[in-house]
């Protein structure tokens, strides 16, 4: 799926749900995706989000069960409170030097993370970051 141009903000809960959805492109033109906004996409597999984004909203991408990859850029400055929870086929993650902040559980449950880089700007990381985080 491609989102248009003329998107500067993915709503709440816009794709939550859509369990056949494989992969996206977001535009350079989104800023903020909010809350639950790709929530249970259960095949969605990537997901690359474009610089311009500066948060992550509080569970974006939860129970994602298939997504793999995920690129943070450099513009992100927080990662919501579950941003990425449950996400089991996560395998590794880097977090940009922009990033601050990292939400309440955000990558908890992600039970193949291996391999997490936090950056030195980091300067919170919110009870239960990588709870259950067996790998």
């Amino acid at each position: 799926m491609t989102i248009p141009d003329s998107v500067t903000q993915i709503g709440y809960g816009a794709f939550q749900s859509c369990s056949s959805l494989a992969g996206v492109t977001i535009p350079d033109s989104v800023i903020q995706i909010e809350g639950g906004a790709f929530s249970q996409c259960s095949s969605l597999v990537s997901v690359t989000i474009p610089d311009s984004v500066t948060q992550i909203g509080r569970g974006a991408f939860q129970y994602c069960s298939s997504l793999a990859s995920v690129t943070i850029p450099e513009s992100v400055t927080q990662i919501g409170d579950g941003a990425f929870s449950r996400c089991s086929s996560l395998a590794s993650v880097t977090i940009p030097d922009s990033v601050t902040q990292i939400g309440y559980g955000a990558f908890q449950y992600c039970s193949s993370l291996a391999s997490v880089t936090i950056p030195d700007s980091v300067i919170q990381i919110a009870k239960n970051a990588f709870r259950h985080c067996s790998s």
